[in-house]
C-alpha cells in the first residue's frame, strides 16, 4: 500500500506525428508502392502484409522498410505506420470482420493518377507470381490461429 503523503501521478507521453494528406503521398513513393502492391495481392492483413514485404525484400525488391525477426515473427513499425496512413487517407479499407486490409476506390483512383515505374511493376509481378501461393497460405494460417484463440476466450 502507498505510504501516507505519497501520491502516484501518471506521466503523459506526447509524441507529435507528421500531419498526412493526399499531396504528400504523391511526393512518397514507398506509400504508392506499397498502396499498388495491395492492389496487386488483394486482401490480407497486416501481418500478412508484413510478411509479404519481407518476403519481397528478401527477393531483391526492397522499398526501404526495416523490419525485425523474432523466432518466426516478422514485425516493421513502419510499415504499420504506413499502413495507418492509408487507412487515415482513404486509400485502404480494413474489413471488420475478417480484419483484411483492401484497397478502395479513392486507391485505385489514386494509383491511375500517379506515375510507378515500369521496371518496378514487372519486377514485382514476376515475384508475386512466385511467392503467393506462400504468403496467401500464412495469412490462412493466421487467419485459422486467431479463429481458434477467439473460440478459446468465449469458452
Amino acid at each position: 500500500m502507498s505510504q501516507p503523503g505519497q501520491q502516484k501521478s501518471k506521466e503523459l507521453k506526447m509524441v507529435s506525428k507528421q500531419v498526412i494528406n493526399p499531396s504528400i503521398l504523391n511526393e512518397d513513393k514507398r506509400k504508392l508502392q506499397l498502396l499498388y502492391i495491395i492492389k496487386q495481392i488483394g486482401k490480407l492483413t497486416e501481418k500478412s502484409i508484413i510478411m509479404l514485404l519481407y518476403e519481397l525484400k528478401q527477393k531483391g525488391i526492397d522499398l526501404g522498410y526495416q523490419f525485425n525477426v523474432i523466432g518466426n515473427n516478422v514485425f516493421s513499425p513502419m510499415v504499420k505506420e504506413d499502413l495507418t496512413s492509408l487507412l487515415y487517407l482513404g486509400l485502404v479499407e480494413n474489413d471488420p470482420i475478417s480484419k483484411k486490409i483492401n484497397i478502395s476506390n479513392n486507391g485505385i483512383e489514386t494509383l491511375e493518377k500517379s506515375q510507378l515505374e515500369e521496371d518496378f511493376k514487372n519486377k514485382l509481378a514476376q515475384t508475386l507470381n512466385e511467392i503467393k501461393t506462400k504468403i496467401t497460405a500464412y495469412d490462412e494460417e493466421y487467419n485459422l490461429k486467431i479463429k481458434s484463440e477467439m473460440k478459446l476466450r468465449r469458452r
